[in-house]
């Protein structure tokens, strides 16, 4: 049989798991109802004065007294839950049991007038969101009330309603102010005892009842709200843990491109340089470049459709079949024949992927590329200006099976550069919902249209952030350039 823990057991077991979920709301909970201890002491304070000056038909002296008590009982946790920030987690119990005690003696003072008061505790108790904190402080509460009447019928105090009292035929009560019962009470004989238990059971029984029914809803509120937190909790760390796997894979996917420039130094036929500024979400963009023998080298430009992991996985296979596929030898066309036949089998994500391919003989700069519904790739003659060079593409890789791919010839003069990019360039949007464009990358890459590969890739995303703005960028960034000098000179 399983035991059940008491509420000090079950305080103890809040406060380990309040340093791990439920620290910071504990504090600033401490601090708010410090707070609420200062206003209630000004409060106080302002009742006395009204009381000096006869606002209120109640003896003053015992005004005076007990709210005095009350202020000084409010003060002193205050005071002492901001000196210490709130940050210690004994505040909590400490600021409750006063607060109810404060309760207590307003009810002294000021008898059935403030008895809705003595359900504040137990209401601002929920804020610290603990089911035996707000028992704990609703079984108090109930303490603090029954000792108060007490105090105040058997020391001739607190003000009672004399309809519920029961006297003996012929007694008659003559008291001259409607705020003191000790004349009357002494002239009756009355027993304090006796007014006690007719109190119980005609004022604290009623009032007792409502009051367990407003605990009742405050500890399931409290339980509610702490199992609300920890559900919150836990989806933010899901959602962060998911954030975390997907910088991971971001940064895997980057550093699985070739990322180290120069690239070939020993190759003095031409320079090349690719970059990828990737969005914040893990996408399917990829660049690769590699020899397929020591005349011939194959770029590729690719883009697989969607974003997440499964993009990303996607681009991984898609990257690898290409690169595997290129080093056995044939054109581009049929090489995605063959990798577009690979992807389709088993593609349940029904995902596809958008690729430039072509394979340069570097001896001669004559070429075959492949566009496999890839963006344009942009072409500057020696002594010219960047220019789309369009043409009729495939479709793209696994967007059907048995694709035949038509690839087309292209050759690069000496002091040519081939630019090829992905479509979050031409597709980079402002904070109007405006594209980049082809136009203003021309513009871009015209901006110094003879620099180094490197300096072209930087001014176009210059101007891509230029014309963003800081707007949040939603696609990955990628782009290669590649300029051509022509076949090595032979040693003499």
């Amino acid at each position: 049989m399983k035991q059940r823990k008491s509420i000090a057991g079950r305080l103890r077991e809040e406060f380990l798991q309040t340093t791990e979920t439920l620290w910071e709301n504990e504090v600033n909970a401490n601090l708010f109802v410090a707070g609420i201890l200062l206003y209630t002491a000004a409060i106080a304070l302002i009742i006395i004065i009204l009381s000096v000056l006869n606002v209120f038909t109640i003896n003053n002296t015992v005004m005076i007294k007990y709210l005095t008590i009350a202020i000084v009982e409010m003060l002193i946790p205050a005071i002492l839950c901001f000196y210490l920030k709130g940050e210690k987690p004994w505040l909590k119990v400490l600021l409750m049991i006063v607060y109810v005690f404060v309760m207590g003696c307003l009810h002294l003072a000021l008898g059935h007038n403030v008895v809705l008061c003595l359900t504040f505790p137990v209401v601002l108790s929920v804020r610290y969101y603990s089911r035996p904190l707000t028992a704990l402080v609703s079984g108090l509460t109930v303490m603090s009330y029954l000792l108060a009447s007490y105090v105040g019928i058997t020391q001739q105090i607190t003000r009672i309603d004399l309809n519920m009292v029961e006297v003996p035929a012929g007694t008659v009560l003559n008291y001259t102010n409607a705020g003191v019962l000790r004349d009357a009470i002494d002239a009756s004989m009355l027993d304090h005892n006796r007014l006690f238990l007719h109190f119980l059971q005609h004022g604290f029984l009623p009032r007792f009842i409502l009051f367990t029914m407003v605990a009742i809803i405050c500890v399931l509120i409290a339980e509610r709200g702490r199992m609300a937190i920890y559900a919150q909790k836990a989806e933010t760390e899901k959602t962060q843990r998911i954030a975390t796997e997907l910088d991971m894979a971001s940064s895997i996917q980057s550093n699985v491109l070739p990322n180290i420039f120069p690239v070939f130094p020993e190759r003095k036929e031409f320079t090349l340089h690719a970059s990828m500024t990737a969005a914040k979400e893990v996408g399917g963009d990829f660049y690769d470049f590699f020899f397929v023998d020591d005349d011939h080298i194959a770029i590729v430009m690719a883009d697989v459709s969607g974003k997440g992991v499964p993009a990303a996985l996607f681009m991984m296979v898609a990257r690898t079949l290409i690169k595997n596929r290129c080093l056995l030898g044939g054109g581009p066309s049929e090489i995605l024949y063959d990798v577009n036949k690979q992807l389709c089998e088993g593609n349940v994500a029904e995902l596809f992927v958008t690729v430039w391919l072509g394979i340069l003989e570097i001896s001669t700069g004559k070429g075959l590329a492949a566009n496999a519904g890839h963006e344009h790739p942009a072409l500057r003659r020696k002594n010219g200006e960047f220019a789309l060079i369009e043409y009729r593409h495939s479709p793209a890789v696994a967007a059907m099976e048995d694709m035949i791919f038509k690839e087309h010839e292209f050759v690069l003069n000496p002091g040519d550069t081939l630019f090829l990019y992905t479509d979050g360039v031409a597709e980079a949007t402002d904070s109007r919902n405006e594209l980049f464009g082809t136009d203003r990358m021309l513009d871009a890459l015209n901006k110094d249209p003879d620099a180094m590969p490197e300096q072209i890739l930087a001014n176009v995303l210059e101007g891509i952030n230029e014309f963003v703005q800081g707007a949040e960028q939603f696609d990955d960034i990628t782009m290669l350039a590649i300029k051509y000098y022509g076949p090595k000179e032979e040693d003499s």
